[in-house]
């Protein structure tokens, strides 16, 4: 009989105590010292020695060790995809991931257990400076099934062109803007937004990157929904410090307009506090994006999103914390190229379907 350590438990140690984590069947076990020094051998198959035996089958019943030609050999040689995103993507997967036998809570449960502890996270970002009022948003021209149909990423934009400060207000107003206020007997007020959020947390933050926009100064801002204002972050970037923010990707140095999104991890914290949570952020980025997509749309401007950026250097620019908020991804928005245009519509009236893309790189489908 051969053996070697699983490919998908993880070690770490915790208050002074070696403790191995099994995700896959949601484990941790405290290892005595005698453990830790016979794994390595097991780095590779090998076969245990007599004197091993007894520990060695606790590990094997365990999971911590596994059987040459086992099932849960064959379990892990079928990661397909995962083998390739690694480690840290597996284990976050599989510890998030719930079982059969996961207990969830009422609803009468989980108010009791809100009402038990510290009110809620201020559902907005303050910064204590002047603000920039915004004009109010225009009118959407297009019907949904219209804009629905004629939804496209763009990523050839037209540089003679740019939105007016009252398509930016419109797009920000709509993917970001307050449209209720909601007073939650016992927790205070509640924002409601266009795009939905997990228990209506709104952790998504927006920070529009203003470079070529006639009437409004160019930097880098934070947008106030509840204020429908933007608060000055820093200067406004070069084509350079764009593209080291979003990978390489020439066409995010092309757009007037950037919007980046992060998400303040305490909002939803405070409502759902399991490593599961982190997976909602995501989505809630997910429904803005689509959100600014419509809009843009409806405004006849050209959009694309990014999830492929540089999160330390938008972390410097915006001078975030990562334990406390994290960037999540960058809409671009700006006018299509006239060629562009011209492929989008003939597109939404039944033309051939083709991708957008500037010619010199690939990124994706649109």
């Amino acid at each position: 009989m051969r053996l070697r350590l699983s490919g998908l438990v993880v070690f770490h140690t915790r208050n002074g105590q070696l403790i191995c984590d099994d995700p896959v069947g949601h484990r941790q076990l405290a290892l005595r010292q005698e453990a830790w020094a016979l794994l390595p051998k097991f780095a590779r198959w090998a076969e245990p020695e007599e004197a091993d035996v007894g520990l060695v089958k606790q590990l094997l019943a365990a999971g911590i060790l596994i059987e040459e030609g086992s099932p849960e050999q064959a379990r892990e040689e079928r990661l397909g995809p995962w083998s390739t995103w690694g480690t840290a993507a597996t284990y976050y997967h599989l510890a998030s991931r719930t079982l059969e036998s996961d207990a969830f809570l009422t609803a009468a449960e989980d108010t009791a257990r809100l009402r038990g502890q510290q009110p809620p996270p201020e559902p907005y970002k303050r910064y204590d400076i002047p603000a920039l009022p915004l004009p109010p948003p225009e009118d959407l021209p297009r019907t949904l099934p219209d804009v629905l149909r004629r939804r496209r990423t763009t990523r050839r934009f037209d540089p003679r062109a740019t939105p007016s400060a009252r398509q930016v207000a419109t797009m920000l107003h709509w993917v970001a803007g307050v449209q209720h206020e909601v007073e939650v007997p016992g927790f205070g007020m509640s924002p409601l937004k266009a795009s939905p959020s997990g228990g209506a947390r709104h952790p998504v933050e927006v920070y529009p990157v203003v470079r070529r926009v006639p009437g409004l100064p160019a930097g880098v801002y934070h947008y106030a929904p509840d204020r429908h204002a933007l608060e000055t972050v820093s200067d406004a970037p070069d084509d350079a410090e764009v593209l080291r923010w979003c990978g390489g990707q020439s066409f995010a140095a092309r757009v007037p307009v950037l919007l980046i999104y992060t998400a303040v991890l305490a909002r939803s914290a405070w409502k759902y506090p399991t490593g599961r949570t982190y997976r909602s952020l995501h989505v809630d980025v997910g429904h803005l994006s689509q959100t600014a997509y419509l809009v843009g749309t409806a405004l006849g401007l050209g959009v694309f999103f990014t999830a492929a950026i540089r999160d330390a250097a938008v972390e410097r620019v915006l001078a975030l914390d990562w334990a406390q908020e994290i960037p999540l991804g960058v809409t671009g928005l700006g006018v299509p190229a006239p060629a562009e245009a011209v492929r989008q519509e003939a597109m939404a009236h039944g033309g051939p379907a083709t991708f957008s893309y500037p010619g010199d790189e690939w990124d994706g489908m649109g």
